[in-house]
Formats: C-alpha cells, structure tokens, sequence
C-alpha cells in the first residue's frame, strides 16, 4: 500500500506539473547554482566534488550540491521540488523522466550553448535521444547497456551452459534456485527503472509500447503476451525475487550469492569491484537471451543526461556549469567516469577512440563489441504510458491477470491516453 500511495502521490505531482503555466519559482540569489543528483557510491563523489571545487574557485556564481536517496530522487524529489517552486539549476535526469520535462517547457533548450566541437564528438544516436522538435534539451554523458550477468561457478555446479532462449533462461533460473538462492533478479519496483529493464524481452518478442507513428498502442498482440508471461512466469514459480531491495540497478542478493543471474546494466561491474572484489573471478556477462536461440538480439541502453531548469537565473552560468561537467574540450572527465569512477560507456567517440586499451579487457569488450551494438535508447514515454507499462507488468506477476488480458488491458490505456493528446 505504501507504493500505492508513492504511485498516487506522485502521479498527482506530474499532473500538477503538467498544469503549470511555465517555470517559476521564489526568486533567488543570482550567485548560487543549484546542483541535485542521486546519491552515489562513496568512490563516486570525488568526482562532483572535485569539479565542483574547481567551478567554484574559478566563477563567481558558486554551486552548491545536493544529492538524494536513489528511490527518493527518482520517485518524488525532483517533481515535488518543481512543483513547490523549489527546482534545481541543474539536475540529472533519467530517460523515464525526460519527455514530460522536454515536453512541459521545464527544460532550458540548450542549442545556442552546445559548443560545435561537443556536437562533432557526440555519437548522433545520443544527440537524438535527448533533442525533441529540434530542441536539445540536456546533455548525454553515458551510456549502459543492459545485459545478463551470471555467476559461473553457480552455473558449472549445476551444470549448465548460458541460457540462449526464453525456455533455456527458465529452465536454468529453476535448476538455480534453491532455499536460499533465487535463480535470477529482475526489478521488482512499479517504476521507471522496472520498464527500462523489460524493454529488451518485450522487443525481442517482436511488440513495442506504441506504434512509430505514437498514434496507437502496440501491446495487444501475442508477442507482447509472452514476454508479460515469461516475468510472470519466473515471479509466481518462486525462481525470480518477488521484491526488490530498494536500489534496483544494483542488489546485494547478487554480490552476496543469494542469486545465480541478475538482468542489470554495465554498471554492475563497477559496483562488484568495488562491493565485492572477491567475487569477480566467478561473474560472466552474456547478451539477454531471445525468445529463440538464433533470434535477432536486442537490449536497451539507458543513461542519465544533465538538464538545466528552464526557470534558473542565470541560464548561461547554469548552462556552461552542466555542459563542461562531461563536455569539456579536454574530454578527461568525460574519460574518467566511464573507466575511473563507474563502469559506463562514453557518448563522446573521442573518449572511445582513446581509451581502446580499457575497452578491450572483459567486461568492457564484451559491452562495447557484443551487447551495445545490439541496443535501443531507451524510450522516453509521457508519465500515463509509462504507468501503463508497469501496471501491466505487476498485474501477470502479482495479481495472476493472464498475460494475454494484460496486454489488452495495458493496450486500452495507452490508446486512452492517446485518444486525448
């Protein structure tokens, strides 16, 4: 009930963004940047703060940084903080979240600050993802492919070989799962984050959300049905964790050996390394299976980018500050928190081009070679299809809706929802 409430509450929030004649807030001093991001790891913060130290000695608007817990940040934070008038300068944003602040004219379009040698560097695909009627509206800075990470000593014990279909990955989260092991993770949480994983099963299938022309729904087919079903199926058989720990893209279920697979990004590498060195010489990466072994593989790659408030005083300060964080003509912070700080893929193709050492050692290579050129951005959906996503997930795995009424009931609500665009 209480992620009811969360749901609710912040579904209100969006509506009341929505509603807002434009950007406002309470005035404030004109030498203060406000910065907000999630909370990172520990080994992470060095790097906000060693920018943000020579922002500050450097310029005399000074930024001051705010960071937030994960489940807080991205279920409720920056929406209240908008609409009570208290909005960042600059905050990063999801994939998830991105549309409705493009589309709200919340977002500063940055076109006129971008400098022509970041547009040159930038891979064209990541532009793309973060430009709506021209506009770009935030700054790309990584990118992270979603792949099945497994333990292989777990596998080699019960002998078995990497799934290479659905029926492959269903048999062996069962063999795998024990009193006190969960064959795989998935994402538990009625969220933005929940989607973003499903999306490769539900393309891979042969469906999508909505139809290229973001005129109909494109759910109510078969396809879409069976891959609501196989969630469902590895939920209600006990083989996949019913619940999520709070911190989807990374779950200490995993690091701890309570599970044999986890679908999750590239990150997860810079979180074991860190988390739990000791576990590395036993973690394999594979591509998500298809349907069928031999199918056209397909993953999703997400990526926080940098957005500037339309509403803050003064936009090129707060321009500048959120464009040279992982922009700068010097790309060596762009470099750094891919291969230093984090495990993520560059946007930038100098950063790819000069580090090619890095990206040939595992996992990096399996990433960059394998599983990226597989990979879709992640859609950005208006906050009513999104909900629809997750709802339809829920309903197969929780309340035992058949998959195929799922499909057709989630279908119903995006063409709802469409109906009155």
């Amino acid at each position: 009930m209480k992620k009811l409430r969360i749901i609710v509450l912040v579904t209100v929030i969006v509506a009341l963004i929505a509603a807002l004649p434009g950007p406002a807030r309470p005035a404030q001093a004109q030498d203060t940047i406000r910065f907000w991001t999630f909370e990172y790891t520990q080994a992470v913060d060095p790097f906000f703060q060693a920018y943000i130290d020579e922002w500050n000695a450097t310029h005399d608007i000074q930024v001051e940084w705010q960071e937030y817990p994960w489940a807080q940040y991205t279920g409720e934070i920056l929406t209240t903080g908008i609409a009570t008038g208290e909005a960042p300068d600059v905050f990063f944003i999801s994939p998830g979240d991105w549309r409705r602040y493009a589309e709200s004219g919340l977002a500063l379009p940055l076109n006129d600050y971008m400098p022509d040698y970041l547009l040159e560097d930038l891979l064209p695909a990541s532009v793309d993802a973060v430009t709506l009627d021209g506009n770009i509206y935030s700054i790309p800075f990584e990118m992270e492919p979603v792949a099945l990470w497994y333990n292989k000593a777990m596998l080699e014990e019960a002998g078995l070989e990497v799934p290479q279909s659905w029926d492959e990955l269903l048999s062996a989260a069962e063999q795998l799962t024990t009193p006190n092991r969960y064959g795989i993770l998935l994402p538990m949480n009625p969220d933005y984050f929940e989607n973003f994983i499903f999306y490769p099963f539900l393309w891979m299938a042969g469906a999508d959300v909505v139809n290229e022309d973001f005129t109909e729904a494109a759910v109510d087919t078969p396809e879409a049905a069976r891959a609501l079903d196989l969630w469902g199926t590895l939920v209600r058989n006990g083989w996949a964790a019913p619940t999520s720990t709070g911190n989807d893209p990374t779950d200490d279920r995993f690091g701890n050996e309570q599970a044999a697979m986890f679908v999750s990004g590239y990150w997860v590498w810079g979180w074991l390394s860190e988390s739990y060195p000791d576990l590395l010489e036993n973690i394999g990466v594979a591509p998500i299976p298809a349907p069928e072994a031999g199918d056209e593989l397909a993953t999703v790659y997400g990526g926080w980018t940098v957005m500037v408030y339309a509403g803050t005083e003064p936009p090129e300060a707060a321009a500048e500050f959120a464009i040279n964080m992982f922009g700068a003509e010097d790309n060596t912070r762009a470099a750094e928190w891919g291969i230093v700080y984090n495990t993520k893929l560059s946007p930038r193709q100098s950063v790819l081009e000069e580090n090619a050492d890095f990206y040939a050692e595992f996992p990096h290579n399996v990433f960059a070679n394998e599983i990226f050129p597989t990979a879709r951005a992640e859609p950005s959906y208006p906050p009513e299809i999104a909900q629809s996503v997750w709802e339809a997930l829920q309903s197969v795995m929780f309340l035992d809706v058949p998959a195929e009424d799922a499909a057709a009931t989630w279908a119903e609500t995006i063409n709802s929802y469409l109906a009155t665009r």
